[in-house]
């Protein structure tokens, strides 16, 4: 297994929520790595999505704020409606913001992420 030259850690108190969230629902797949207290998602040859147990979590995370990171996906319209099926509720940022759509979401625990298309599909939405 190549090893990812650059990453994203987020820290989570219920590893096995978090980590069916981004397999099944946000559909990354099986783990490369898979332990009781981290996980890692390739999220392409260069980058990973790294899960890490913790049990020491900031009770208000919109106080201090959390990472945020942007998932291009192949088919953005089909994911959110995934997401929807599972009760997730996309908000479309302002696209004047970022040049093209992108939707912010949250993980179970309240983690933000994005969602927009990879480069090649952004100019068609």
């Amino acid at each position: 297994m190549e090893k990812s030259l650059f990453g994203i850690v987020i820290q989570v108190s219920n590893l096995e929520l978090c980590k069916a969230f981004y397999r099944d629902v946000l559909g990354l797949g099986a783990p490369v790595m898979d332990s009781t207290f981290w996980v890692e998602f390739k999220l392409d040859a260069h980058a990973s999505l790294f899960l890490e147990k913790s049990d020491v979590l900031d009770t208000d995370p919109g106080k201090h704020g959390r990472l945020s990171w942007i998932y291009r996906s192949e088919d953005p319209e089909g994911l959110k409606e995934t997401l929807a099926s599972y009760g997730y509720i996309t908000q479309k940022v302002s696209t004047d913001q970022a040049g093209f759509p992108v939707y912010r979401l949250h993980d179970p625990e309240g983690n933000p992420f994005y969602l927009t298309a990879r480069e090649e599909n952004t100019s068609e939405s």
